[in-house]
């Protein structure tokens, strides 16, 4: 290896550690600040003041945005690093896709959520917390770009030994030229709807790390005008 090629990992290197210290500065006081609303917020409820737990709530909601974003940066140091982790154990996919489910219905009461899959426990073998990172992306992504719109359908298929998950929505959809770049990292597909909403260009590009982690793979159909279908299949070890 040349002295370039030492100077630049060195570099490098220190431009991932000076940035995960900044990622950890940062997410402390927010900690603190979402500690102390909480505090606020059952004092509020004892003293009864509706208007100011709404307020309260509302900046909650903010700070969460602020770690969902700081979430994202840390996997993507440890992404680029190549160090990405996943802890690898048998669960059933069907009982994730049920508590997604399950957990997008009570935070979006007036969604319509049409699900299709399988009642049969389907048994892979990943990191549970990582694939159920990943549905929520594809969740949080369709309600995001939706525009209003108050429907979802997730849907699972077995498949030549492999599960596909689809989530699909009926928003704006994407230019076919730009469908694949939405995988790359800090890529947002440009238009009046992702200039209104929040992000890095970073969480699909985590998805599809922790897909490839886990030797499956990631796409996107879609139509402009008619809504967009997230995918991604992974190896199914066993059913019963």
């Amino acid at each position: 290896m040349s002295k370039t090629d030492n100077t630049t990992q060195s570099e490098k290197a220190k431009s991932q550690d000076f940035v995960s210290m900044t990622i950890h500065e940062l997410k402390t006081p927010i900690t603190v600040l979402k500690a102390y609303l909480q505090m606020m917020h059952l004092q509020l409820h004892k003293d009864q003041l509706p208007d100011y737990i709404k307020t309260v709530e509302k900046m909650d909601v903010q700070l969460n945005k602020m770690l969902h974003l700081i979430s994202d940066l840390q996997d993507s140091l440890s992404t680029n690093a190549d160090n990405i982790h996943c802890l690898m154990n048998n669960f059933s996919i069907t009982e994730a896709l049920k508590s997604c489910i399950d957990n997008v219905k009570t935070t979006n009461p007036d969604l319509t959520v049409e699900t299709d899959i399988p009642q049969a426990e389907l048994i892979i073998k990943a990191d549970r917390d990582r694939i159920e990172q990943v549905i929520n992306n594809f969740i949080a992504n369709a309600l995001k770009y939706s525009d209003g719109e108050k429907y979802l359908k997730i849907k699972s298929a077995v498949k030549d030994d492999r599960i596909h998950v689809c989530i699909i929505d009926r928003g704006a959809g994407i230019p076919a030229e730009k469908q694949q770049l939405v995988f790359e990292q800090f890529y947002r597909v440009e238009s009046s709807l992702t200039q209104k909403q929040p992000g890095l260009g970073l969480g699909l590009f985590i998805c599809a790390e922790i897909i490839r982690k886990h030797n499956g793979e990631i796409g996107v159909n879609s139509k402009e005008g008619e809504g967009s279908e997230f995918w991604f299949s992974l190896p199914l070890r066993m059913k019963y």
